[in-house]
């Protein structure tokens, strides 16, 4: 027993000399050992192959590859090609031979965790060990498993996300960029496309990028103004004729920036150069991560009008509808139908998609996938494959989806400078709406609404109210109403939305404030907060404040929404102090009106 007992003392003190000397990296790396600075931060990318197993003896890898792509540039100046496998051959294709950027390059069963296991091991560590024998600092080695297999990563959340955004300006930005190519046609990634009808100079970009598969032919098409989203046929997952989305856009996007890059990379060495300038570098697309994937912001309407406008053949104004079929008496009303029963007896709505467009980052922002009519995948009763459901109605007018109209504008409501009125205005189409949108047909022409002009009428719009609730501690409050509600209509007419749906009621803004207030006709006056509420707080009515709960939850409401001044608790800017008067018996006694 005693023997047994120094054996283990032994083992014991063993173990603790190692954790002391550092050995305890061999087990698993420290959480903070290797953290990257503020600016340098990088999403990595996962390694938790499993196979056919359930689960993983040692944490997930996270690899950082454009680290990685950084120290090989450094050490050797070399391609995608150290690691990857560029081409293969894939029988299920159209063009069998295809970019692809394998990892690793030999073979594996793919569902063996011991053989993708020592697939990764063998490419990673062999690496190391080369790039370590050349006298430079490389990863670690077989052993130190730790080093890659942290147990708890540090991992600081980015400001970007790991979906590359396509928007206008992107768009814009690779088509000047193929422009400038001698040739571009040798930039198709995607060979032997035939092209059918007539295409200009202008569009023979558009093929390097854009293309169709037929079955009927069981080829690759390019025609002008079919030009569609890459997600329309490219899904998630390999298809019969159609790679993932995930495998296109590295073959197609690196594949390209790699010719691009070779050609730049000839024509330096013609010129007796070999390192590249920041210069020559623009001149061809990223091959890192963070460059697609990096950083980037949504675009104002103002930058986008700026950029040269996509025509694929749409119309600057498109009449929404399911059928396109008036009444016999030529009102414009739509009658559709589903066997035997009425479904829509509204006018159709003009939609001006050419003022829309700069609304939106990219097409497919309202198009979700595809560049169709939404009819195509939204029917009337909503089918459950094509359009998930959702019926041609609901695309419409679901207040919280982005893409629908209603949805839209719900969201622009929400800015600061709409959400003083629109804060106290239920979420939903209001019922007026109807009419402001179905108009009836447009006859390829779209109604400008004009800016309204100030109110003027004191009758109507007093320029001053004067509010007496608190005079016992403050001087009444003299509330500038007329300058107050010229501000909102100023504002109103700015925004093309507003104009919209504000013309011909000149007292929508009023409803802002006078909520739940049926204000017929411009002659119309509001009624009184006091009609409603009442002073002191009803007990017997929860839903409705009092008086003097109804007046600072609409102005200090209204103030932090749209981001005025003054806030909340600085009470004298509005309610001038009196004199000697201790508010509350809690502060002392202003004598000014700060």
């Amino acid at each position: 027993m005693r023997n047994l007992n120094m054996r283990l003392s032994a083992k014991l003190a063993g173990i603790v000399a190692l954790c002391l000397l550092g050995g305890g990296t061999l087990i698993h790396c420290k959480a903070d050992e290797g953290r990257p600075a503020a600016h340098e931060i990088r999403v990595p990318i996962v390694l938790a192959h499993l196979g056919s197993s359930q689960s993983l003896e040692r944490p997930a890898v996270l690899f950082d590859h454009d680290l990685h792509t950084k120290a090989l540039k450094q050490c050797r100046s070399e391609d995608c090609g150290v690691c990857h496998v560029l081409k293969q051959t894939d029988t299920r294709l159209v063009n069998p031979d295809v970019k692809v950027f394998k990892f690793p390059k030999v073979d594996f069963d793919p569902t063996s965790k011991t053989e993708i296991m020592y697939a990764y091991h063998e490419a990673c560590v062999n690496c190391h060990r080369k790039t370590s024998a050349e006298g430079r600092k490389a990863g670690p080695d077989i052993g130190l498993c730790g080093k890659c297999h942290v147990k708890r990563p540090y991992i600081d959340r980015p400001a970007w996300g790991w979906d590359p955004v396509f928007n206008y300006a992107r768009h814009a930005k690779h088509l000047e960029a193929i422009r400038k190519v001698d040739g571009p046609e040798e930039m198709i990634v995607a060979q032997n496309i035939q092209v059918i009808g007539e295409v200009t100079d202008a569009n023979k970009t558009c093929q390097v990028c854009h293309h169709v598969y037929k079955s009927e032919q069981k080829r690759l098409i390019y025609q002008k103004d079919t030009e569609n989203s890459c997600k329309a046929c490219h899904k998630a997952k390999d298809e019969k004729n159609a790679r993932s989305m995930k495998a296109v856009a590295h073959s197609a996007c690196i594949g390209c920036h790699m010719k691009l890059a070779e050609k730049v990379m000839a024509e330096l060495t013609h010129q007796g150069r070999s390192e590249l300038t920041e210069q020559d570098r623009k001149r061809f697309g990223p091959l890192e991560c963070r460059g697609c994937h990096g950083e980037h912001k949504e675009l104002t309407p103002e930058e986008i009008v700026k950029i040269p406008r996509l025509v694929r053949g749409q119309k600057d104004v498109v009449d929404l509808s399911l059928v396109a079929t008036s009444d016999p008496g030529g009102s414009g009303t739509l009658i559709v139908s589903s066997g035997g029963s009425a479904l829509v007896r509204m006018k159709v709505v003009p939609f001006n998609h050419k003022n829309h467009e700069p609304r939106a980052q990219f097409c497919t922002t309202c198009h979700h996938h595809s560049l169709e009519k939404c009819v195509n995948c939204h029917t009337p009763t909503g089918d459950l494959k094509k359009g998930g459901g959702v019926s041609y109605e609901r695309a419409f007018h679901n207040t919280a989806a982005r893409q629908a109209c209603a949805g839209c504008h719900a969201e622009a409501k929400g800015s600061k400078k709409c959400a003083g009125c629109h804060q106290r205005v239920p979420n939903g189409v209001p019922a007026f709406a109807c009419s402001v949108c179905h108009r009836g047909p447009s006859q390829g022409k779209m109604v400008e609404v004009s800016p309204s002009p100030p109110f003027v009428d004191q009758e109507k719009v007093p320029e001053k109210l004067q509010i007496k609730l608190l005079e016992k501690e403050f001087k009444s409050v003299d509330f500038p109403h007329l300058k107050i509600v010229n501000k909102l209509l100023a504002i109103s007419n700015e925004s093309s939305l507003a104009r919209y749906f504000h013309a011909g009621k000149e007292q929508a803004l009023c409803s802002g404030c006078h909520h739940r207030t049926e204000l017929q006709h411009a002659a119309a006056k509001a009624p009184a907060c006091s009609t409603c509420h009442t002073r002191p707080f009803d007990s017997g009515a929860l839903g409705k404040p009092g008086l003097l709960g109804a007046y600072h939850r609409q102005c200090i409401g209204c103030h932090q929404s749209m981001d005025q001044k003054p806030a909340a608790l600085e009470c004298v800017k509005c309610h001038p102090a009196k004199e000697g008067i201790r508010t509350a018996d809690l502060i002392p006694p202003v004598t000014a009106n700060r």
